[in-house]
């Protein structure tokens, strides 16, 4: 890991500011999903992306009993 140059500080309700030049770096926006990881004694933020559940993909996705399916996946297992 890299240093980004920034400080931030944890306000009274736990939040922090990810500063203007990250959110435009890696695309983040109001509403997005971040997800939170931990490695050792690092927080690792990251910007969510939905995939399938069964093949790791992004494209063609769908919701079925809350779990995220790709089309080509449904499709082989249509086949079963």
């Amino acid at each position: 890991m890299k240093p980004a140059g920034f400080l931030c500080k944890i306000d009274k309700l736990g939040r922090i500011v990810v500063p203007k030049p990250l959110r435009t770096k890696y695309d983040l926006n109001i509403d997005d999903t971040i997800e939170l990881f931990t490695d050792n004694d690092s927080i690792i933020l990251k910007k969510y992306r939905a995939s399938c559940i069964f093949c790791g993909s992004d494209d063609d996705l769908v919701s079925f009993g809350g779990k995220t399916v790709c089309k080509n996946c449904i499709a082989k297992l249509n086949e079963i």
